[in-house]
């Protein structure tokens, strides 16, 4: 979730080192979504090209935003960012069970890692 906006191409998220693993590069800021009512309830939409996780540390990370894209003044405290991971192996070491999720969202089943 977007924590503050102290820069115009800066917004600093509530996800840290605890929360999502990294090894090889930092997580990959995918979606973004507004809670609430809107034109399609509950769909993220795609982050626009530019829009990067440059820094981490433990509870939160920072999302650089591309200078002059209007995501710039869109992008408001509360709004939850989805993000990937860039690598698996830390991952699967970290959190030895994975839940899966259709569309909407709903946890359809859990994948064991093993790793």
């Amino acid at each position: 979730m977007v924590q503050s906006r102290p820069e115009p191409t800066l917004a600093i998220l509530t996800m840290g080192k605890r929360d999502a693993s990294y090894d090889v590069e930092l997580p990959l800021a995918l979606y973004q979504h507004r809670p609430g009512p809107g034109p399609i309830p509950g769909a993220p939409a795609a982050l626009p090209e530019g829009c990067a996780i440059v820094k981490m540390n433990d509870q939160h990370a920072y999302l650089q935003l591309p200078a002059g894209h209007a995501i710039c003044d869109t992008l408001a405290v509360g709004d939850l960012v989805g993000c990937g991971i860039s690598h698996p192996c830390t991952t699967f070491d970290k959190w030895p069970l994975l839940l899966a999720v259709d569309d909407a969202y709903n946890v359809r089943y859990g994948v064991n890692t093993f790793f």
